[in-house]
């Protein structure tokens, strides 16, 4: 567990050594988002650094990913942190979520999109299971270089978006959603909320 989080923190460091401040930008999504107390879904937990974000606020809510090893990261970085009982993890498509219509308040989705095979069905889904709130937050291209050379340096390469996020943007405002956009140094963050109608 140890080693664990200290591998974490050296990735952390180094992903900030490049410019990109992960724990700052996932506050900036948060100072966006303005969310309510209430259900919450994060979609694409990662290694867990928006749930620890979330948690550490005190929020409660349901994160799901496809992969069980980074969730498994993400649960002891939050038991690390005593966070661990506020979140629940699932192994779960985002295109297919198993959730009823509206019974959340607000879904979070933090560079993920760019994973998404599918990510209009994804994003439907989202829309489907919220009564208030969509997030979306990704990489914008200065975040892309940035995580790039980072996967590179481990002989990876990163995915690069099936869907740039003006293109997500007109697509909830085409399901009836405001949509806003706010920039930052390495990400691109929409917030959209339901109207009335949707």
């Amino acid at each position: 567990m140890e080693s664990l989080l200290k591998q974490d923190k050296n990735r952390l460091k180094l992903f900030k050594k490049y410019g990109y401040d992960i724990p700052r930008a996932r506050n900036f999504i948060l100072a966006k988002a303005k969310l309510s107390k209430g259900p919450l879904l994060e979609v694409g937990t990662g290694k867990g650094h928006m749930t620890k974000v979330l948690a550490g606020k005190g929020f409660k809510l349901i994160s799901i990913d496809l992969d069980k090893k980074a969730q498994r990261e993400a649960g002891i970085n939050l038991k690390a942190k005593k966070l661990d009982k506020l979140v629940t993890f699932k192994i779960m498509d985002a295109g297919r979520l198993r959730f009823p219509d509206n019974c959340f308040n607000a879904a979070i989705s933090v560079n993920f999109i760019h994973h998404a095979e599918n990510p209009v069905k994804c994003l439907k889904e989202m829309v489907r299971v919220i009564k208030e709130k969509l997030i979306v937050a990704d990489l914008n291209k200065r975040g892309e270089r940035i995580m790039e050379k980072v996967h590179r340096l481990d002989g990876k390469r990163h995915c690069v978006s099936r869907m740039p996020l003006n293109s997500v943007k007109n697509l909830l405002e085409k399901f009836g959603m405001s949509v806003k956009t706010y920039y930052d140094k390495c990400q691109i963050v929409l917030v959209a909320e339901k109207g009335e109608n949707v």
